[in-house]
């Protein structure tokens, strides 16, 4: 079995639980595997997402395809353009 890692990168951060999963769904509807990290204790302490928002995690090659889904939700802002 390969141990090869895999590169990821965080492509949103949330300071509110319930936004980090509703994006989370987009990307899982959209087809775009990501994992989603939260550290509040389980709910528990909602105010350590403020230190420590939620982040959505994707591998690399899926960053431009994630973000562009969470812009089409209106989960992010679209970059800027010059």
């Amino acid at each position: 079995m390969s141990r090869d890692r895999i590169s990821t990168t965080i492509v949103a951060r949330f300071h509110y639980r319930h936004e980090a999963e509703m994006a989370h769904g987009y990307l899982e509807s959209a087809g775009v595997n990501s994992i989603l990290h939260i550290d509040d204790a389980g709910g528990m302490d909602v105010g350590l997402a403020f230190v420590n928002p939620a982040r959505i995690v994707v591998r690399v090659e899926d960053e431009e395809r994630a973000r562009q889904v969470l812009v089409d939700a209106g989960m992010l802002e679209a970059p800027d353009t010059p």
